[in-house]
């Protein structure tokens, strides 16, 4: 009986120890700050979630000018005039320059709204807005609708998950975690995907 649970054990913890470098490669990864774009942008596009993404989404629109803004994954509720006054933006720059987008549900929604979108508007050149922990996974997810598109991250700190001492926070650490599960999911999934598509070619 010993024999046979010894083999498990062993299996087990090689995978915990795989899975806790992993994870933290991950958040190492996470935890950098956003490089400065300085390439002409087509549009923006932030991955609703929390007020500091859309901040920081409409700070970048307003130093990118020519750019267009998509917010995908607005809830139907939320009218336009509603996320203006939420966010402080004026009538002019959300007349002229934004658009919101109501398909998305989850991250792969985010993907296939932004991938319509750009095909719509012929843009190839994007930022993407998300927080710092959710960025990794969505740029996986957008990849997969646009493998030839140039996406820059623009990741923000979460104002509702400080990603500071997450490791003293057992919310923050089951939060980041789970999210970590799902990229781990994602990555695996592209990567099959292209497997798939270079042994059909």
């Amino acid at each position: 009986m010993l024999r046979e649970i010894k083999p498990v054990a062993i299996f087990v913890f090689l995978l915990l120890c795989l899975w806790a470098g992993g994870f933290l490669s991950y958040m190492a990864q996470v935890g950098n700050p956003p490089e400065e774009i300085t390439t002409e942008l087509d549009g923006i596009v932030i991955l609703t979630g929390t007020p500091a993404r859309l901040t920081a989404g409409f700070d970048l629109l307003k130093e990118n000018e020519g750019a267009r803004l998509l917010v995908s994954g607005v809830n139907s509720k939320v009218t336009r005039e509603m996320l203006r006054q939420a966010t402080g933006q004026s009538e002019r720059l959300m007349d002229c320059c934004v658009d919101l987008g109501r398909l998305a549900r989850n991250t792969e929604g985010n993907a296939y709204e932004t991938y319509l979108w750009a095909q719509t508007n012929d843009y190839t050149t994007l930022a993407i807005v998300t927080s710092a922990y959710h960025m990794p996974r969505s740029i996986i997810e957008l990849k997969r609708y646009m493998p030839d598109a140039n996406l820059f991250s623009y990741p923000v700190a979460n104002d509702t998950l400080g990603l500071d001492g997450w490791w003293k926070s057992p919310k923050a650490f089951l939060i980041v975690a789970g999210e970590f599960n799902k990229y781990v999911f994602s990555l695996v999934r592209a990567r099959l995907d292209d497997w798939l598509k270079e042994r059909n070619a």
